[in-house]
């Protein structure tokens, strides 16, 4: 027999002193030992011992009073090593400050496992028991952190606002559904089966999604997936949109052995978006529909982004949408209404990304089907609904009106022409006339007692008033032809306004006589301006003649004042008075506010007098109610601005 085989006795028999040969050992291994007597008490311990529980067992430590072993149930394991077997506990924290019957202070709190073997003389029973000691603190530590950390994601996958859902082998087994996944799927049993098992009606196209990941060992992204199954397992199959990530899941050895699902449902949101794209197909078919030309342009760039079918006929095509705006020059030929050929920054699109709102600029555009004029709108509208901020262009096409314009302007200026003229040929043998009627009347009043005044006194007074008023009415039309064609001139010279009106009030004594009405004019201090005498007499003039005219026969109040460098002249009737919505009308040419059935003339004395007081730098307002009379009030400054000396073609356009 070899050494190896020889019982441990005769093998130390042959070695000199075994004793120190086993303390050796026993002091210097790594593993922790204790030796315990049948009373429960240590006799020995090795240095491992001591490093590994950070202290050596107190004299009154007693084994079989261990609180914790008997808590834990291992005091079976001591007792059955007494009775000779040799014994493996489990793994389990112990920490000797935790006893109640002895009292340490310092030592640890570690993971072990104990080895106990019984000690016995040959052939007797045992009398000691010894126990090696294993420390899987550190192993311990890292399987339950590896298990807090499966906690805390099964946790996560449990509470993710995600369905979450992990498959396993060819077949997709179920080994994890998160209650989202569950609830979606109608609280169907899933875990466990396989995928077609518990989603049998699952589309082949899904399917071989779950296989492509499988194969390829790649991430796959679906988005807006439509999955149509009967989700809550009622028979009505539903299709819902989803968003899903299919993650692989690798073995010990990296190969693919299943794949984890996060899936978030978009049914909502791809309901709403083709809501919207619905409502905007709806809106540009409504748009194309529309007579008008219509183009939308990026506030940014000024590029053009889309057209409506009007403003493409217009154009003579689709307008180009994949030019940038820095080229538009060269593809669109627009010009002024003189011809000038716009430049980039000129062109509507441009001034539009600057922030500029347009309100009917008119230019001309040149196509391949001719020239057009365009009355261009524009307006802003903010992002909104996920559409980016834009802005809406209508146009006109406007050329017709243009020509139709130019034709009533040249029309204007051939009747203007014509009133000039016919005023001129009728003023002449008008002008004779008076001269003789004049002649006559004075022959009469030189004799009033013969036939000839007899006869004819009351038809020679009767002629000599038409004939005066047909010259008021030339007169009246050649001013209209002056400030139409801008002929009209302001010749000033210092002029007093009180007494320039008691001249006219006076003039007009007889006419007021004759209908029966008082002339009422308040006294008043010189009031000197720089005005046009003759203009002015026309003003007082006609306002007078007005006054009498729809004054009913009631008496006419005049006043002249001065105040803050302006004059201020005030004619009041007490007649008919005029509606408020025609005060701004009777001021215009060949308006008035009574019907010219009942009333003369031709609608023109206001306007002149408008023309003639903003020409000298002043402005005329009426104050009247219908049945109340009215008040025409002239307000003019004392002296003529720089703005104001040159002659009236503004004011007579």
């Amino acid at each position: 027999m070899s050494s190896g085989t020889r019982p441990l006795r005769e093998q130390l028999a042959s070695v000199p002193d075994p004793l120190s040969l086993l303390e050796g050992l026993f002091t210097h291994s790594p593993v922790p030992y204790s030796v315990f007597g049948t009373d429960g008490h240590c006799l020995l311990i090795n240095p491992a011992y001591r490093k590994m529980f950070g202290a050596e067992p107190p004299p009154e430590y007693d084994l079989f009073r261990d609180e914790l072993l008997e808590r834990l149930g291992l005091l079976a394991y001591i007792r059955r090593a007494f009775t000779g077997e040799t014994v493996q506990t489990p793994v389990f924290w112990y920490d000797v400050r935790e006893l109640e019957h002895i009292h340490v202070e310092d030592a640890n709190r570690i993971a072990i496992s104990c080895h106990c073997f019984p000690l016995a003389p040959s052939g007797g029973e045992v009398t000691h028991i010894a126990i090696a000691y294993k420390d899987v603190t550190a192993e311990l530590l890292a399987r339950e952190a590896e298990q807090a950390e499966r906690n805390k994601l099964h946790q996560l996958f449990t509470q993710a606002p995600v369905a979450i859902s992990v498959l396993r082998g060819p077949e997709f087994h179920y080994e994890f559904v998160n209650p989202l996944q569950r609830r979606l799927m109608g609280q169907r049993e899933m875990v466990g089966r396989t995928l077609t098992e518990a989603i049998p009606d699952l589309s082949p196209d899904v399917l071989s999604l779950h296989r492509a990941v499988m194969e390829t060992g790649e991430r796959a992204i679906a988005n807006e997936l439509p999955v149509s199954v009967d989700y809550a397992g009622e028979g009505h199959v539903e299709t819902k949109f989803w968003n899903i990530i299919y993650e692989p899941l690798r073995d010990e050895r990296g190969r693919v052995d299943g794949l984890v699902t996060f899936a978030f449902e978009v049914t909502e949101q791809v309901l709403a978006r083709q809501a919207v794209e619905s409502q905007q197909m709806w809106l540009e078919a409504v748009l194309d529909l529309m007579p008008m030309p219509v183009v939308m342009v990026d506030p940014r760039s000024g590029e053009l982004t889309s057209s409506n079918a009007a403003a493409d006929r217009l154009h003579g095509g689709s307008l180009p949408r994949a030019v940038p705006s820095a080229e538009y020059p060269g593809v669109f030929h627009v010009t002024d209404l003189k011809g000038r050929r716009l430049d980039k920054e000129e062109l509507p699109t441009a001034r539009v990304a600057r922030g500029e709102k347009l309100e009917d600029m008119e230019v001309i555009w040149h196509t391949q089907s001719g020239e057009l004029v365009l009355s261009i709108s524009s307006e802003a509208l903010p992002a909104m609904h996920g559409h980016p901020a834009t802005v809406v262009m209508p146009f006109q096409d406007i050329t017709r009106m243009k020509t139709v314009e130019r034709h009533l302007q040249e029309a204007i200026r051939a009747r203007d022409e014509f009133l000039s003229v016919a005023s001129h040929e009728l003023k002449t043998p008008l002008t004779s006339l008076g001269l003789r009627l004049h002649a006559l009347a004075r022959a009469i009043d030189a004799d009033p007692d013969s036939s000839l005044s007899r006869r004819h006194g009351r038809e020679v007074a009767a002629m000599k008033r038409q004939v005066t008023r047909l010259a008021e009415l030339i007169d009246g039309l050649l001013d209209v032809s002056r400030i139409s064609t801008g002929r009209l001139r302001i010749h000033r010279e210092p002029v007093d306004l009180s007494a320039l009106v008691q001249e006219m009030v006076a003039r007009f004594v007889p006419e007021a006589e004759r209908i029966g009405s008082v002339l009422d004019v308040r006294p008043s201090a010189p009031c000197v301006g720089s005005w046009d005498r003759l203009r002015m007499e026309q003003v007082v003039s006609n306002l007078l003649s007005n006054a009498l005219k729809y004054g009913a026969g009631q008496p006419v109040h005049v006043h002249v004042d001065e105040a803050d460098g302006r004059a201020r002249l005030w004619v009041r009737d007490e007649g008919i008075g005029i509606d408020e919505a025609a005060h701004a009308r009777i001021f215009q040419k060949f308006e008035r506010a009574v019907s010219e059935r009942h009333y003369g003339g031709l609608g023109l004395g206001l306007y002149v007098v408008r023309t003639l007081v903003e020409a000298m730098g002043g402005i005329i307002r009426v104050e009247s109610q219908l049945g109340a009379g009215a008040t025409f009030i002239v307000e003019l400054p004392l002296q003529a601005e720089e703005a104001q000396a040159p002659a009236l073609q503004s004011a007579g356009s």
